[in-house]
């Protein structure tokens, strides 16, 4: 596909070509104080080890922003770009809705600062992306389709 028919697929969002799903894991403890921080979002701090126990559970990491889906319009035999697009993504994700510690500086010159100590994807965190995950696409139609209707 060319660059403008790859811009009018985004455009209009006709059909999902294609998805990936992604997950957030905390490697570090200071990833693990910050997302705890992020779900915990009110109420005096307990102990660290129970603070941790309570709000870095299984279940409260499998929502978003740390677990969802990025799909795309059209089909790119690219896997790398993608998986940098998805990871792109997330971290953009997560500065947006506010969890500490997650800096992101748009190319555009929007900004989303945390003003927390930064977290570095890899030494405090990895974001694992799943298999692609292809859609089906719906069938062209055709005069004899239109006659039908």
């Amino acid at each position: 596909m060319h660059a403008f028919e790859k811009e009018i697929a985004k455009k209009e969002m006709l059909s999902i070509a294609c998805s990936y799903p992604y997950q957030v894991i905390p490697i570090s403890e200071q990833a693990k104080a910050n997302f705890g921080l992020f779900n915990k979002k009110r109420g005096p701090i307990e102990r660290f080890k129970d603070f941790l126990a309570r709000n870095v559970t299984e279940e409260k990491m499998q929502v978003f922003p740390y677990k969802g889906q990025m799909s795309f319009y059209f089909d790119d035999p690219d896997e790398t770009t993608r998986i940098a697009e998805v990871k792109n993504f997330v971290q953009w994700n997560m500065a947006r809705f506010g969890v500490p510690g997650i800096n992101f500086k748009e190319k555009k010159g929007s900004n989303y600062i945390s003003y927390q100590i930064a977290l570095s994807e890899g030494e405090d965190y990895k974001i694992e992306v799943g298999k692609k995950i292809v859609h089906e696409q719906p069938k062209r139609l055709t005069f004899d389709d239109i006659k039908a209707l």
